[in-house]
């Protein structure tokens, strides 16, 4: 029988990998009086949705032009659908382009098909719902706070969030309506500040080109986007520049440079197969010991899976998986924390695999399951921080999410020295923080006591 390991060493453990694993553009006008053209990049993140139940809010961003005072220039080249629940404490890139050097003031974003994926509770047991989302407004002009400086030789970034709360209606019962009034904020961000980092970037591997140090990787809808690597590129397993051979599908963590490639600071073979599936766990069976199966709320997949549609649940057979692991961590004690035996619900996880085409439609055939990051967010539980040693130790979260659901208890939140606490000056400052609300990201593990989920946190931050 396997021995639970005891909550502390599992703390250490979990933190000290940490530490070593480390449609169409819309018509507009251009602004007059210059030549001159720069870039920008668009970056996308999420604020958390009005509902436990939320699973995930697809829509389809058509456009969005910058706005000056001569004119305005498209800052997308096409079309391109986000799924914002998942991108709660993430970050992926949305857009880039070329645009005239300018001073810009507000932004117009086009969006349309909204799609709501809920966790209905009216069943037994809870089943997944959809519900096709109407707009109030498909045009959504926002002022910046602070003008975006497109400057020559340049690099601008925008920063975009949709504020989820504030944008899915709810009846007197507190029921999602389908009824959806944008609200969305806007800010420009600098190439290096923590906003614009990517790390939620995946595509089908197209071509490697050694001597340039870079290759090219395919996102769903069809864009191309270069990634660059240097020495201080690091990737997972024994995987380099030049054992990257199409097909694959890859993940990259980096910045955005004036090119619009992609420095990496990361790069993961999700699979060297030909598809991967990506979404959080919504049923183990059985639920304790080796699982046989598991049931995805799909968020994204590559290619486009005939059959699985994305926003829907798809129960896979995992029971011939032995390769597992955790993203961007790279160890042999990764094995011990996240395996057959230690999926549990609530988690994030890719799966990679094949796709038998013996079959119509063909199959996904599951091959590896790595764990992802994820953000989490709620009201802190007064009285819950607990401190072992510095930022070592943890407090209670009550989630407003999928968790919450899942738990109907409070999530135990895991810290240490090496966590990022901002707006609040650690674990003591957060003992005396009363009512906040907090975010935090990371990873979410089995508890090998309670077999409940719980995070290990290495960012927490407390919200205004």
């Amino acid at each position: 029988m396997k021995k639970p390991w005891s909550p502390l060493i599992t703390v250490t453990l979990v933190f000290a990998l940490f530490g070593c694993g480390g449609g169409g553009s819309s018509n507009v006008m251009q602004p007059t009086g210059t030549s001159q053209m720069s870039s920008v990049f668009l970056v996308g993140e999420d604020a958390p949705a009005p509902l436990p139940s939320v699973l995930a809010f697809n829509v389809m961003i058509t456009g969005l032009s910058l706005n000056s005072s001569t004119g305005s220039a498209q800052a997308l080249t096409g079309p391109v659908t986000v799924d914002f629940v998942r991108l709660l404490g993430l970050r992926t890139l949305i857009g880039f382009n070329s645009i005239p050097v300018g001073t810009y003031t507000s932004a117009t974003v086009m969006l349309q098909s909204p799609v709501i994926s809920f966790l209905d509770l009216t069943t037994a047991p809870p089943s997944v719902g959809t519900l096709d989302g109407t707009l109030t407004n498909s045009t959504v002009t926002v002022a910046l706070a602070h003008p975006l400086e497109v400057t020559a030789n340049g690099l601008a970034g925008l920063h975009m969030e949709f504020d989820l709360r504030q944008s899915l209606q709810v009846d007197g019962s507190g029921n999602l309506t389908g009824v959806v009034n944008p609200n969305i904020d806007l800010r420009p961000v600098n190439a290096g500040d923590d906003d614009a980092e990517i790390d939620e970037l995946r595509g089908g591997l197209v071509s490697v080109n050694l001597s340039g140090n870079s290759f090219v990787i395919q996102r769903p809808g069809g864009h191309q986007v270069t990634i660059d690597v240097d020495s201080n590129t690091r990737f997972n397993g024994n995987n380099s520049l030049g054992s990257l051979v199409p097909p694959a599908v890859i993940e990259v963590d980096g910045r955005v440079q004036n090119d619009g490639s992609i420095l990496a600071r990361f790069v993961e073979v999700v699979s060297t197969e030909r598809a991967f599936i990506m979404g959080h766990i919504i049923n183990v069976s059985p639920s304790s010991g080796p699982a046989a199966t598991i049931t995805l709320l799909v968020g994204e997949e590559l290619p486009d899976l005939s059959g699985i549609p994305v926003g829907f649940p798809v129960t896979l057979d995992v029971s011939s998986v032995t390769r597992y692991g955790i993203r961007d961590i790279d160890n042999p004690f990764t094995n011990f924390i996240f395996n057959n035996s230690e999926m549990v619900l609530g988690q994030r996880v890719a799966v990679g695999g094949d796709l038998n085409t013996s079959t119509n439609p063909a199959t996904f055939v599951p091959q590896r399951i790595v764990l992802r990051r994820q953000g989490v967010e709620g009201m802190l539980v007064q009285g819950s921080v607990n401190i072992i040693s510095g930022n070592l130790g943890d407090f209670q979260l009550q989630n407003n999410g999928l968790l919450g659901l899942v738990l109907g208890t409070p999530l135990q939140v895991n810290t240490s020295d090496g966590t990022n606490f901002v707006n609040i000056n650690g674990l003591a400052g957060l003992q005396g923080a009363g009512a906040a609300r907090v975010r935090t990201a990371g990873l979410v593990l089995k508890n090998n006591v309670s077999n409940a989920p719980e995070m290990f946190a290495w960012n927490v931050q407390v919200l205004p």
